[in-house]
């Protein structure tokens, strides 16, 4: 258990594999696909963890985070099976996701905060997808899509889609640093974050050891890296140098987290949402809220939108 608002330094453990992974995520060959049409469906139940989506309000005091007064977490995905990846996509008021239905491959769904309903997104036959963003412009969703792990973008409306890139190696996860980059988790052994730019098709690598969480911050990227002393968020610029972004790690068997724009940061410990600034180290990680009387016991992935008023979290799916 990680101890809010201290600067802990104690080494702290992780167990990842790259394609299954007890932290509730897959890179994307969990889909196993027989013949390119049809799903295995021995497989994928194997494969793909049983998680869920929830949304929470939140409010900000006077530069203190904590959980809006008379709500609880809200189940925006209801299925049973792999649901992942969320992400805000405020053009349309929603949060994209990633889901298997009916043992079927991936698809991105879209939940409709103002109704409250979830619609599919992407229809592929099977065909997989993951890794939902919002493209710089704002008007196409990002994906990696379809055996070769290639970067696609889908319109707003989904009567556009094309193909933007094909990675010499799969692309795990990415973010968009710009209209024409994208900073990836590349699936080398070991894995490679690379500065991909999807204009020239030129890659550059940048680091390795790092986990699945990457985000556009400043002129560069933050990712998690794994050190003897734990999960350390880290700030790498384009030539690939590193410098930690917070003094202190990570919590226990976390390597999921969100930064925003003005230095926010998100995480998980168990059941508590924490969160620290980066330009007040000092304190530490403040506990944001505690939700363990929700049935939830382990939080994974994490999105806040621009507001900083709603917060959606990955956790496992109750039995």
């Amino acid at each position: 258990m990680l101890k809010i608002t201290s600067l802990p330094v104690s080494a702290m453990g992780l167990s990842f594999a790259l394609f299954t992974c007890s932290c509730g995520d897959h890179s994307g060959n969990g889909n196993a696909v027989d013949n390119g049409t049809t799903v295995a469906k021995t497989k994928l139940a194997d494969t793909l963890p049983a998680t869920e989506i929830y949304l929470l309000d939140i409010q900000k005091k006077e530069n203190k985070f904590s959980l809006a007064e008379n709500v609880k977490p809200i189940n925006i995905s209801n299925n049973k099976g792999y649901d992942n990846q969320p992400v805000f996509i405020e053009e349309i008021n929603s949060i994209a996701y990633v889901s298997s239905r009916n043992y079927k491959p991936t698809d991105i769904y879209l939940y409709d905060i103002k109704t409250a309903n979830s619609k599919q997104f992407t229809s592929s036959e099977g065909i997989a997808e993951y890794s939902p963003k919002i493209t710089p412009d704002g008007k196409y969703i990002s994906v990696v899509k379809d055996t070769e792990q290639n970067l696609t973008r889908i319109s707003l409306d989904g009567l556009v889609t094309e193909k933007l890139y094909k990675s010499n190696d799969s692309i795990g996860y990415y973010c968009w640093l710009d209209s024409d980059e994208i900073a990836a988790y590349v699936l080398t052994k070991p894995v490679t974050l690379k500065l991909i730019n999807i204009k020239n098709k030129t890659e550059q690598p940048l680091t390795d050891s790092m986990g699945r969480s990457l985000f556009k911050f400043d002129s560069g990227v933050v990712v998690s890296r794994k050190l003897h002393n734990g999960n350390q968020v880290t700030f790498v610029d384009r030539k690939g140098i590193c410098k930690p972004l917070i003094l202190f790690p990570l919590g226990d068997s976390t390597e999921d987290f969100y930064v925003t724009e003005d230095g926010w940061l998100f995480s998980s410990d168990s059941s508590s949402i924490i969160y620290c600034n980066i330009k007040e180290l000092s304190k530490g990680w403040q506990e944001l809220g505690n939700l363990k009387k929700y049935g939830i016991s382990k939080i994974y992935r994490i999105s806040v939108n621009r507001a900083l008023n709603k917060i959606a979290f990955v956790t496992d799916e109750k039995k």
